[in-house]
């Protein structure tokens, strides 16, 4: 007997009940049902109907690769709702022709504010997400650092020990070290594993010591941004003071400071490769520093070149994965992208009305995700340099975001004082 896609089998639906199938085609079984269902015009169907389309859909993939093109498809249905389930049912696909029609498709439509809580008095300026997205850190003017379960917003511990507002985090690859800076100048690194497993702990605990493992001094102003350089375990610092400091991140051994900016840094991004170190000022400029190849060697104290562009102070800098394109966010209200190994200005994205506070680049290197003080976040596609989607709810400036290691969820902060969660709801 052939082995016809089209005719039922036992996993496919029957409409009619114990009523027996007429003869005109309403079963709705087999790759051809499948079909039919598919093709009613879901933004005039009935939720009952809708439903009935969902499930086509997941029956869909029964059928190779005739299946799969229908979900595919069914990423253009009127409905929003068919089209995020066939999002969602493609994510575990590598393929390369799923994988690019992914990156094409624009997800954000579907988020929104999964939940917000209070931050009380407090503005958070800082947050980090751990590297297997379970938890997130962050920081800002009530001095403690506070970590939280990213699913359900609930505090695990707390660090304290600075005496100024904190202003910048930063998470070891591995997601064991946090290095935090801020107004009292010094740099503290802490243990994260001190938290422990928290999916073990009961509802009303926290993990108890201190978690600090030293505290790093040099700086004569406030510390703005901090980065790990992964592949040598280099600690680097940008402060108020005008310098950038770099330090053995599993000694605390001081290394060296970079000089050459007229104001403030602050901003720092470090490409893939660990190769090269960007820093944004108040002094509007950014420059390039050649990082050594092993952590030994003497770090050259002067910069590769400067990249001027900017009106106004560089607050925040991304790199794309490929160490190719790099993004800055300005005071002056715009983002530049540059070709990172001449110097050249690519574009200009325009968009935002208030200063950009924070910026970050999607793993595939397709999307830049920023916030500004006009309340917003925004996404952007970098290929078509066209913006994708506006996030909107805070009720204040945007002080910061980070996004989860997946793409999803994201978690800002505001001069609100509260913090948001966006995602699609499951």
């Amino acid at each position: 007997m052939s082995n016809n896609l089209n005719q039922p089998k036992a996993y496919d639906v029957v409409l009619g009940g114990q009523t027996p199938a007429p003869v005109n085609g309403a079963v709705l079984g087999g790759l051809l049902g499948v079909k039919r269902r598919l093709a009613r015009n879901s933004s005039k169907d009935s939720p009952y109907l809708i439903e009935q389309q969902l499930d086509a859909l997941k029956e869909a993939l029964n059928y190779g690769a005739e299946g799969l093109e229908l979900v595919i498809e069914a990423l253009n249905d009127a409905s929003l709702q068919v089209q995020r389930t066939a999002y969602s049912l493609l994510q575990d696909y590598q393929e390369p022709r799923i994988v690019q029609v992914l990156q094409e498709y624009n997800p954000y439509q579907f988020f929104q504010c999964l939940y917000k809580y209070s931050t009380r008095k407090s503005t958070t300026y800082a947050i980090a997400i751990t590297p297997d997205g379970q938890m997130m850190v962050s920081g800002g003017n009530d001095r403690i650092i506070t970590v939280r379960n990213l699913g359900n917003g609930r505090i695990i511990r707390t660090f304290t020990g600075h005496t100024g507002s904190i202003y910048t985090l930063c998470l070891s690859p591995d997601g064991k070290t946090l290095v935090s800076g801020g107004r009292d100048t010094t740099l503290k690194v802490w243990n994260l594993n001190t938290v422990g497993n928290y999916k073990s702990l009961s509802p009303t605990s926290r993990v108890i010591g201190d978690g600090l493992i030293y505290t790093l001094t040099g700086h004569s102003e406030s510390i703005n941004c901090v980065a790990i350089i992964p592949n040598q375990q280099i600690l680097v610092s940008g402060s108020e003071d005008n310098s950038i400091k770099l330090w053995d991140l599993a000694t605390g051994e001081y290394l060296a400071t970079l000089e050459g900016h007229e104001a403030a840094v602050k901003s720092v991004a470090i490409t893939p490769d660990g190769q090269l170190l960007v820093s944004g000022s108040a002094d509007n400029a950014i420059k390039l520093w050649q990082l050594p190849d092993n952590a030994g060697e003497a770090i050259c104290p002067d910069p590769i070149y400067t990249l001027t562009g900017h009106t106004d102070w560089v607050k925040c800098l991304a790199i794309t994965p490929d160490g190719q394109t790099l993004a800055s966010g300005s005071q002056d209200k715009t983002i530049k992208l540059w070709q990172l190994d001449t110097g050249e200005l690519k574009s200009t994205l325009v968009g935002h009305w208030g200063e950009v506070n924070c910026m970050a680049i999607s793993p595939d290197g397709q999307r830049l995700t920023s916030c500004s003080w006009d309340e917003t976040i925004r996404l952007w596609h970098l290929g078509t340099l066209k913006q994708l989607h506006s996030l909107s709810g805070h009720e204040g400036a945007i002080a910061c975001f980070a996004i989860s290691p997946d793409g999803q969820p994201l978690v800002s902060s505001s001069w609100d004082h509260t913090i948001r969660l966006w995602g699609m709801n499951d």
